[in-house]
């Protein structure tokens, strides 16, 4: 199980000075929606310059210019796009198509998705590396981490890597550990913390290399 790092702060210093203390424990680096808006492309430039040996994944959750955009993330330093899994297969493909014409990955968002299941098996079908199940951060506050959706996931993908994200902490860690996601998406509990490297260590101890 790998550990991604959802960098949503506001600024590219505030994102940097926070991997600082948390790279050793981080598998994929997410540019986070927020810090690619305040910041735009360079802030997948900047990461994947200082730390060339991570993933750098942007969080475009593109809905529409699926290649044009996604090939300018890639081209930025990204290793990972996202789109959201629910728009049209046009723009699904695009990302997928871009990501693979440069030998990188593509990554879909199963936010809003009402047919998981049935979503899960065109999105493998047309190429996507990752499929995240995901608790909207806006209704973090009356829901949970989706472990029911990950393991509809699980059972309905053979080839794309399954993963969850959705407000978890190290304290739900073993219960999530359980449940077998190829990785897991923490946002929050580092950003926030008051020692973001404790948490970060934390996380690690359950994910396997």
């Amino acid at each position: 199980m790998k550990l991604q790092a959802a960098i949503d702060c506001g600024t590219l210093g505030e994102a940097l000075a926070l991997m600082e203390k948390i790279h050793p424990y981080v598998d994929i680096v997410e540019v986070g929606s927020f810090l690619g808006l305040c910041e735009g492309f360079r802030a997948l430039t900047e990461m994947k310059k200082r730390y060339p040996h991570l993933k750098i994944l942007s969080d475009a959750k593109l809905v529409d210019g699926g290649y044009d955009i996604s090939s300018a993330a890639y081209d930025a330093g990204a290793d990972i796009v996202t789109t959201i899994g629910m728009t049209n297969d046009e723009t699904c493909r695009g990302v997928v198509r871009a990501a693979h014409e440069r030998g990188k990955e593509a990554m879909a968002d199963m936010i809003g998705v009402s047919d998981l299941a049935g979503r899960a098996r065109e999105l493998e079908d047309m190429g996507f590396d990752y499929i995240l199940v995901h608790t909207a951060h806006d209704m973090l506050e009356g829901v949970s981490a989706p472990l029911e959706a990950l393991q509809v996931l699980r059972n309905h993908v053979s080839r794309a890597k399954a993963g969850i994200s959705g407000g978890i902490t190290a304290d739900q860690m073993s219960v999530i550990a359980e449940a077998g996601p190829d990785w897991v998406v923490v946002g929050s509990a580092l950003y926030r913390a008051e020692d973001p490297e404790a948490v970060a260590k934390a996380l690690k101890a359950y994910c396997k290399k």
